[in-house]
């Protein structure tokens, strides 16, 4: 495994366990504030942290031609994005959100072969169905699924966040991950002005613990996890090596619900945990795998 490819999954999977973080913040979170003050203070937050280290890096800034590039970015991968979200876990569990959220690297695959002419070949479409079998065991085995009106916000999400990592890729042609997610960040919270006056109100009367998560998502699942997420894209040879290491997140979500409830895991989680390891193992090595025709 070559150096690049190496430090594209740490990347990646560092990425993913920060993002874990977010599905259960954000319950947290919505219990006392509207999605509307919830996504300004994060990303609030996001660009102060991201201000912060642009002026410690230098980062100049972009062109004014590449502005609307960013305005994508950024309501698309983070202020629209992260709204939905929120909207939609009002009804829907960490787990079962994280289920609907994983099927992003489907889209960006199909995408990305029509866009960027990317051959997953058959192994790794293979693997790919073999993750997504293993997100269905995880986060439906013997459970209760509530679902409501949550299902079109989180399938609005799933697209913004797809067409995100799509855009991104056309973004580090000329900047780097590190200047593209600071643009992205503050764009998004320029994006989310209008909500300031709604936030102070709520502020003035939630609970401590949801400002305090709501600033945590600021800094880590959107902050320092897109600037190791758009650093993973950079080095990456096709953009499904990176998105596919999203079908990890039901998983380390499921990990930590049970690690906040004290439960012990059911048969569903191991068994669900095992098909999607499997799954990202066999993609992650599916050029020795294509090289015996199926």
């Amino acid at each position: 495994m070559g150096k690049n490819k190496t430090t594209t999954i740490i990347l990646a999977l560092a990425t993913v366990t920060l993002w874990t973080t977010g599905f259960v913040f954000t319950k947290v979170a919505v219990r006392s504030l509207s999605p509307f003050s919830l996504t300004f203070i994060r990303f609030f937050s996001a660009a102060i942290f991201a201000l912060i280290l642009g002026f410690w890096k230098k980062v100049p800034l972009p062109k004014a031609k590449d502005i609307p590039l960013f305005l994508l970015l950024g309501s698309s991968g983070f202020a629209l994005y992260q709204l939905f979200f929120a909207y939609a876990m009002f009804t829907l569990s960490a787990a079962i959100s994280s289920l609907i959220i994983a099927t992003v690297p489907v889209i960006v695959a199909l995408f990305a072969t029509l866009l960027f002419k990317e051959k997953i070949g058959k192994i790794g479409w293979v693997a790919i169905g073999l993750e997504f079998i293993g997100i269905m065991v995880l986060s439906l085995w013997k459970r209760d699924i509530s679902i409501g009106n949550g299902l079109f916000w989180i399938i609005l999400a799933v697209i913004l966040f797809a067409t995100y990592n799509l855009v991104q890729r056309f973004a580090t042609n000329n900047y780097t991950p590190l200047q593209s997610t600071i643009y992205a960040l503050v764009a998004a919270a320029l994006l989310l002005t209008p909500f300031i006056p709604q936030t102070i109100k709520e502020v003035a009367t939630a609970e401590t613990v949801a400002i305090l998560a709501a600033i945590f998502m600021g800094i880590f699942p959107s902050g320092l996890a897109f600037v190791f997420w758009n650093r993973a894209l950079s080095m990456a040879d096709q953009l499904t090596d990176v998105t596919n290491f999203m079908f990890l997140t039901p998983i380390l979500t499921t990990i930590l619900e049970i690690i906040v409830l004290k439960d012990l895991p059911d048969m569903g989680t191991v068994i669900g945990s095992i098909i999607i390891l499997s799954g990202v193992l066999i993609f992650n090595n599916r050029e020795l795998y294509n090289r015996t025709p199926l």
